[in-house]
């Protein structure tokens, strides 16, 4: 999406300090491997223990008053699971749930008293005047007229919103935490190096900036958000304090969700739903682990149990039981593929269990692994990541491991490449997503970036391809969460690296916010979310997403995006990376881009290293992708101006 375009000059204030610069530069020999690490700042986590009393207040379909949708386009609305009917939300008056002092804890089925009989209840709010109007709808879609392919369908006016109906919430405001990842100072100079040098106050002001386009075009009932900005009180892994940040997001800010948290422990998360607060945030856990705490936790990203089924389909339907042909070893590439697995093995064992979770599905499929290896500390100094890159080879040279199947971060491979080289050891690198909940980087320095993919050897990486997450790279500028800040604005968003990122958490939030009615309560967020058609369908250059059941996952589905496209790493392409530095050596997304949704891949052999239909870039939206014209400002920003 829209990426970093600034220069290199001297930094600004608010921006990296003298001591980041110059450790940056002290480092120069590895500026892109510390490019790398920067990856998942935004990355979350999550949730805890609930009590079965207050299951039925808090989970979609527990209670609550529905509301009328208008949606012409859509006939027949998928339902996430079955609901009793609801009156539309003109007749109703009662809130779903009080807010309780003690956090938001309230009893299942506990609702204030209604007026007296339903005729009247009805025939009131006929004559009542529309206080709560609903905002500009596209009558030829049916959907809010904003120029976004996920634009949400159009609600109803309501003549009341219910008032305080859980805590963080009164009849005007909702409060939200915005969780500001700060990251170590070597963290910061990696991100510097990768192009991101958003200052606190740029990312803060984008928060605020998406945060007023949504509450101008987005139905919010009557309510504006309050954003309070915590700053972590302890480093990213740090349960303990995570926990503690957390209890000061519920009882001392008091607030109704958090969007973001620490990267590298759940325990922020788990302390937040126990205590009721809704965290939109990655999370990588199974689906069955989101479903036991719902409806508090909302990711903007695919859960693991979602990854691992397009991860495990495309290794068995494309790769398994073909000759390793992009081998860089001329004797591996005419043996049939045999798989090892490397894997980010992260705090708490996550990246164990998401391995040990995939390898389970493989094996379902009919591929067995000949191995399968851990690595830690690669961001930590280059002589942990040196030692843990020879441990991997050498296991995966020992096992005859014909194709390496990748999930990690985006700085390991700096080291394995080059120590592959060493060994004399030239496999296929079969690249399967980043570790964790994965997307949840920069939007620089995954190792799916182009960026990165420059800092990798070269005589290993031109044997590198596989599955993305991401859409098909579009030009500066050219991005949803770009275009979108422009057209409302007139302006760029004051974030250029990670505005995009930005974007996310606010989007769920008020699309669920949109689409759940005015009574707010977790539950009808995530019904609302719920209530989402599939938006995104056929697009390339963004994924495609979901929420509830629409016969694309197996549950209840609490994970944003869908599907994955194809990617190979073309040596010999020239262009600019996401920062705008011009360069040799790009991705190219096969066959355009194409995305394929769960149990839709193909058959055929992988499509990687052939440059029919394939592409690097796309200069401006393409046709598949293009939002509808609604009215816009009359001056829109340049896009921004790629560096040489």
């Amino acid at each position: 999406m829209g990426g970093a375009e600034r220069g290199q000059g001297t930094p600004r204030p608010g921006g990296p300090s003298k001591f980041t610069v110059a450790l940056a530069q002290s480092l120069a020999r590895y500026r892109y491997v510390i490019g790398l690490a920067a990856a998942i700042l935004l990355v979350l986590a999550l949730l805890p223990t609930r009590d079965p009393d207050g299951a039925a207040a808090g989970r979609p379909g527990g209670g609550g008053t529905g509301f009328t949708v208008i949606d012409p386009t859509s006939p027949k609305k998928p339902a996430s699971r079955p609901r009793r009917p609801a009156p539309p939300v003109e007749t109703s008056r009662g809130t779903a749930a009080e807010a309780a002092p003690d956090g938001g804890r309230v009893a299942a089925g506990s609702r204030p008293p209604g007026t007296t009989a339903t005729t009247r209840r009805a025939a009131a709010a006929a004559s009542a005047p529309a206080l709560l109007p609903s905002p500009a709808c596209d009558a030829a879609t049916g959907r809010l007229a904003v120029p976004s392919r996920f634009a949400p369908p159009c609600v109803a006016s309501v003549a009341s919103n219910g008032g305080a109906t859980w805590a963080g919430v009164t009849a005007t405001t909702v409060t939200v935490a915005v969780y500001l990842a700060r990251g170590s100072v070597a963290s910061q100079a990696l991100a510097a190096a990768a192009g991101n040098r958003d200052t606190p106050d740029e990312v803060s002001a984008t928060y605020r900036s998406f945060t007023d386009y949504f509450e101008r075009h987005y139905q919010t009932w009557g309510r504006r958000l309050r954003l309070v900005f915590v700053t972590p009180s302890g480093a990213d892994d740090d349960p303990v304090r995570a926990r503690a940040d957390a209890i000061r997001v519920a009882a001392e800010i008091g607030a109704f969700a958090s969007w973001g948290g620490p990267t590298r422990t759940s325990a922020y998360a788990a302390e937040l739903a126990a205590r009721r607060v809704v965290c939109i945030c990655a999370v990588p856990e199974p689906d069955a682990w989101y479903q036991a705490r719902a409806p508090y936790v909302l990711s903007p990203a695919p859960t693991i149990g979602q990854r691992i089924s397009l991860q495990a389909e495309y290794v068995a339907k494309r790769l398994a039981g073909r000759p390793a042909r992009f081998a860089g070893d001329v004797m591996l590439a005419a043996q049939t593929r045999a798989f090892g697995l490397v894997y980010e093995d992260t705090p708490g064992q996550v990246g164990l269990h998401g391995a040990e979770a995939l390898e389970k599905a493989l094996r379902r499929a009919g591929v067995e692994l000949l191995d399968s290896v851990g690595f830690s500390g690669a961001a930590t100094a280059p002589a942990t990541g040196s030692a843990e890159a020879r441990k991997v080879v050498s296991r995966l040279r020992q096992s005859g491991s014909t194709s390496v199947l990748y999930v990690g971060d985006g700085l390991f491979p700096v080291f394995m490449a080059q120590e592959a080289t060493r060994q004399g050891y030239s496999p296929e690198w079969v690249l399967l997503g980043p570790s964790g909940a994965g997307g949840a980087g920069d939007g620089l320095t995954d190792f799916d970036t182009t960026f990165s993919g420059r800092t990798y050897d070269q005589t290993q990486w031109a044997h590198a391809f596989g599955l993305s997450f991401s859409g098909a790279r579009l030009a500066p500028g050219q991005g949803e969460a770009w275009r979108l800040h422009a057209w409302h604005s007139g302006s760029a968003p004051p974030a250029r690296a990670s505005h995009a990122l930005i974007y996310r958490a606010p989007w769920v939030f008020f699309t669920g916010l949109h689409m759940g009615g005015p009574q707010l309560t977790p539950a009808s967020l995530a019904d609302g979310l719920f209530r989402l058609p599939p938006a995104g369908r056929g697009m390339v250059t963004s994924p495609s997403v979901s929420f509830g059941r629409h016969d694309i996952w197996a549950g209840d589905d609490y994970g944003a995006a869908d599907d994955v496209t194809e990617l190979w790493w073309d040596a010999a392409a020239a262009g600019p990376d996401e920062a705008g530095s011009a360069g040799v050596g790009m991705y190219r997304y096969a066959d355009g881009g194409r995305r394929y949704l769960p149990g839709r891949q193909p058959a055929a052999d992988t499509a990687a290293f052939t440059r029919a239909d394939s592409v690097t870039l796309y200069e401006e939206t393409p046709p598949s992708d293009r939002p509808p014209s609604d009215p816009r400002p009359d001056s829109p920003p340049p896009p921004p101006k790629l560096r040489s």
